[in-house]
């Protein structure tokens, strides 16, 4: 069930049976408090993200370790060699839509390779897989 819900100044969109809740301010000055409007919404994984909560540290078959955080439908990650980073470290930032996270990486100066690039990942089974793109990136399987 789709569902709009305006409260106060507040609007929360939420897609029931998932994990997600998409939120934002708007200006409603004639909307009862507490009232509920139903919705249908054309495509909701482009608007809520259906992965469950990834913020966590994950290992990578690089043999590097990748600290996540997701912010809504937003993924940002900070991932690192096992060297501490010496090797390689890199930055990523994406957006979740549905299964997939489409998003950009980039090696920052903390280790020595200096690689950048796009890529879709899909997640699955508490899983991260890359499905496309990163060509130039080592990694391919994140796991918790």
């Amino acid at each position: 069930m789709k569902k709009l819900a305006f409260l106060g100044s507040v609007m929360a969109l939420t897609l029931f049976g998932n994990a997600a809740t998409h939120a934002k301010s708007i200006s409603q000055p004639n909307v009862q408090q507490n009232s509920n409007i139903s919705a249908k919404v054309a495509n909701p994984g482009i608007i809520i993200a259906q992965a469950s909560n990834m913020t966590g540290t994950w290992n990578c078959n690089d043999g590097g370790v990748y600290f996540i955080r997701q912010v809504g439908n937003q993924i940002w990650w900070y991932g690192q060699s096992s060297d501490g980073g010496q090797t390689w470290s890199n930055v990523f930032q994406g957006t979740i839509r549905g299964s997939r996270i489409i998003g950009s990486w980039a090696d920052v100066p903390k280790g020595s390779i200096r690689g950048y690039g796009e890529m879709t990942l899909r997640v699955s089974g508490g899983r991260i897989q890359k499905i496309s793109g990163g060509e130039n990136f080592g990694g391919s399987v994140w796991s918790r």
